[in-house]
């Protein structure tokens, strides 16, 4: 019994954790973690760690920054840019 039992259990984390993955973006940012509701049910950018992320790594997951954009956590998409923007004029003197 206990070992239907804890097949039980490791079967609804498992689910929960793919439900999560194909539901939800888990976005890691300097200050806190977030969850980002996908529009379309994908693997994509299940888990992003976007701390020192540049404009060139944004521009290769649109689909990333329109859904932080459209769920009203644009401050994340800015501060990364504009991060990259200041350590570019003050790292190549």
């Amino acid at each position: 019994m206990r070992r239907l039992i804890t097949l039980i259990v490791a079967a609804a984390i498992g689910g929960g954790t793919v439900f999560t993955a194909f539901q939800f973006h888990v976005v890691r940012t300097d200050q806190r973690v977030l969850f980002v509701r996908k529009p379309q049910a994908d693997w994509h950018d299940a888990y992003v760690d976007v701390r020192g992320w540049t404009f060139r790594e944004w521009g290769e997951h649109p689909t990333l920054s329109r859904n932080l954009l459209a769920s009203g956590h644009s401050d994340v998409v800015r501060r990364s840019a504009t991060d990259d923007l200041f350590r570019g004029l003050f790292d190549n003197r």
